[in-house]
């Protein structure tokens, strides 16, 4: 089998992609793998030809809303993670969330908007809705770009008119105190299972950005202490989710425990693979090495494929 390692791209987690398919392309070569590291660019069709399996480490659009998930099924070529329908479920915070809603699962109360909008309809729907702090973020980034957590109505027009001119769709959230929690599940269908649940604390930063995610020591991760009961509760709501959107081989859920009630936040159809990521830390939890980890994607992935 020959592999192309499709990372890098053009979205604003360029730079993440590219360390996420390092790792994974380093680990492949380890196995024995015939290996390939692609740095995706615009006109990527003929880049991908030579290959009998993608292995999609893109963050951002186009490689995690579905896009070259949908090309590489016309095209009857391989690849790891999952379909066109899950990726456009999980990049899209609004559909997403409002599926967390039908599905009677909590999640913090929400509404999204775009630069079509007037800037005072979605500050006097907001002021309405919240009280301060707001969470404003874009509706399609990832890895915390672009997110905002505001406390005053000067902070919050600021950010919305940012997250506007910026990325053309929002999110405004409400903000829920509590312990950031994330959960990593490995598999597909009735065979997937949870992680471990990790505890994320920032160290640098205020809350869990793309600051505190990517530098070295920027947050504290532990296995927190979390009764039986409410750590079942927890893995099996992140396992129907994951189900629920129709994800393959791995993803990773995260939320906000406040007390005993679990407020999903997103879901993650590629997690972050770097030196510094949440899901190979969640699967060393269970002595699974990192390299062990990648080849379970890809298995996984070819098993269904």
């Amino acid at each position: 089998m020959k592999i192309c390692v499709l990372c890098g791209g053009w979205s604003s987690e360029r730079e993440i992609s590219l360390r996420s398919g390092a790792g994974v392309y380093s680990a492949l070569k380890k196995l024995g793998y015939d290996a390939h590291l692609v740095d995706m660019e615009r006109n990527f069709e003929k880049q991908l030809e030579e290959f009998d399996i993608v292995y999609i480490m893109l963050h951002g659009k186009p490689g995690e809303d579905g896009t070259i998930q949908s090309y590489l099924d016309l095209k009857n070529k391989k690849y790891t993670g999952s379909g066109p329908f899950a990726s456009f479920i999980g990049i899209d915070k609004v559909i997403f969330k409002n599926l967390l809603v039908q599905n009677n699962i909590l999640t913090p109360k929400f509404f999204g908007f775009s630069k079509e909008d007037k800037l005072d309809d979605i500050l006097r729907k907001a002021l309405d809705f919240f009280k301060f702090p707001i969470v404003v973020k874009p509706r399609y980034e990832g890895s915390s770009v672009g997110v905002y957590i505001v406390k005053n109505r000067e902070e919050l027009e600021i950010a919305i008119s940012e997250v506007s001119n910026r990325y053309g769709f929002g999110i405004i959230e409400e903000f829920i105190k509590g312990r950031e929690i994330t959960i990593g599940i490995l598999g597909t269908g009735k065979d997937a299972i949870a992680l471990p649940i990790l505890e994320i604390r920032p160290i640098i930063s205020e809350f869990y950005d793309y600051k505190a995610k990517y530098t070295k020591g920027g947050s504290e991760y532990i296995l927190p202490n979390i009764d039986k009961t409410l750590t079942r509760k927890i893995e099996e709501i992140a396992l129907n989710i994951h189900r629920m959107v129709n994800c393959v081989a791995f993803s990773r859920v995260d939320a906000i425990l406040k007390d005993d009630a679990l407020y999903v936040l997103e879901i993650n159809t590629i997690p972050g693979m770097t030196e510094t990521s949440l899901l190979p830390k969640s699967a060393s939890a269970i002595g699974m090495s990192y390299e062990k980890l990648v080849e379970f994607i890809l298995n996984d992935s070819l098993s269904i494929r």
